[in-house]
């Protein structure tokens, strides 16, 4: 027990002893206002509470629910073009592999740099 805990009991038992001598009318009020104090300090919670922490996630979420749609609806998007790019990228290569296992030339000859000086006509022959 911290002394806070020791200093706040102290004043409830100074509290209760004293409440005996008050006149009836004036603990009514003093019932009343404390009732009405409670009423406003209750925290009405809307969402899950599981050690503070589903209250908080709520209390962000509904604070900044404008801003994390933004951020999701920019994430999603990200990923959708990304894996739209790496799809197109894809498809191009497999177009290209293709062709060059189903052409006449074998491979070795695109990577001669020899053989696209061949494949150009020669003007000065002429």
């Amino acid at each position: 027990m911290n002394t806070e805990d020791i200093v706040a009991k102290r004043i409830v038992a100074t509290l209760d002893r004293s409440l005996g001598g008050l006149d009836p009318q004036i603990q009514t009020r003093l019932q009343l206002a404390r009732r009405a104090a409670l009423e406003h300090q209750r925290a009405h919670s809307s969402g899950l509470s599981l050690a503070g922490v589903g209250r908080t996630l709520t209390d962000l979420w509904s604070t900044h629910s404008r801003l994390a749609m933004v951020t999701l609806t920019a994430i999603l998007m990200l990923v959708a073009a990304d894996t739209l790019r790496d799809s197109v990228m894809s498809s191009e290569l497999e177009e290209v592999d293709s062709a060059l296992l189903s052409d006449d030339l074998p491979i070795d000859a695109y990577l001669d740099h020899g053989f696209d000086r061949w494949l150009k006509p020669d003007d000065s022959a002429s």
